[in-house]
């Protein structure tokens, strides 16, 4: 009897038709897996991004009608004749409130041109328990606040002025303009300084 040798049914090239039978799905499988998990994290971050810009432009709507009162007080233009001393002290209490809750969802530049704007206009840390002091006059070309506004001067409020220490009007717009500018960036829009 003679021996001859049986054939392998499972020669090299079955073997490599197979796994490559077996690999091409487990691939795209793979691939699309990495695709899919993709796709997920970048909508994750869109979304974060979307609400981020939210929170943002509500924190605009907050400050942005406060500093703008800030700023017609200051430089003595629209309507600063409504503007109380007390409503200037309320503003920036208010606005450090809100800026201080909410600062860490802006970029650093955004909350060092807040400073730098509050700053120029008010002098703090003026004593325990002392209210900070406006850095204005309450007599000047453009007026006088005792007798152009549209309420009673209290004579109180004299005390709440640092007349000596104010700033220029073309100063406090530029720092102004600075801190929108820095604002309207954040929510992605290029604005011109």
């Amino acid at each position: 009897m003679s021996t001859t040798p049986i054939a392998d049914p499972w020669n090299t090239l079955e073997v490599v038709k197979l796994f490559i039978g077996v690999l091409t799905p487990l691939s795209v499988a793979i691939l699309g897996w990495f695709i899919s998990r993709h796709l997920k994290l970048l909508d994750l971050v869109q979304w974060t991004n979307q609400k981020l810009i939210e929170k943002r432009l509500m924190v605009y709507d907050m400050v942005a009608p406060q500093l703008n009162m800030l700023l017609c007080f200051y430089t003595w233009v629209g309507y600063w004749k409504t503007v109380t001393p007390e409503d200037v002290i309320k503003a920036k209490r208010d606005l450090d409130k809100t800026m201080n809750i909410n600062r860490h969802l802006f970029d650093n530049n955004v909350y060092e041109a807040y400073q730098a704007f509050i700053h120029m206009l008010f002098e703090t840390y003026t004593g325990p328990g002392c209210d900070a002091k406006i850095l204005s006059t309450i007599k000047s070309i453009d007026g006088d606040r005792t007798i152009n506004c549209d309420y009673p001067w209290k004579t109180e409020w004299s005390s709440h002025f640092s007349p000596d220490k104010a700033k220029p009007k073309h100063e406090i717009r530029t720092r102004y303009f600075e801190l929108m500018h820095a604002m309207t960036r954040s929510f992605g829009v290029k604005s011109e300084v």
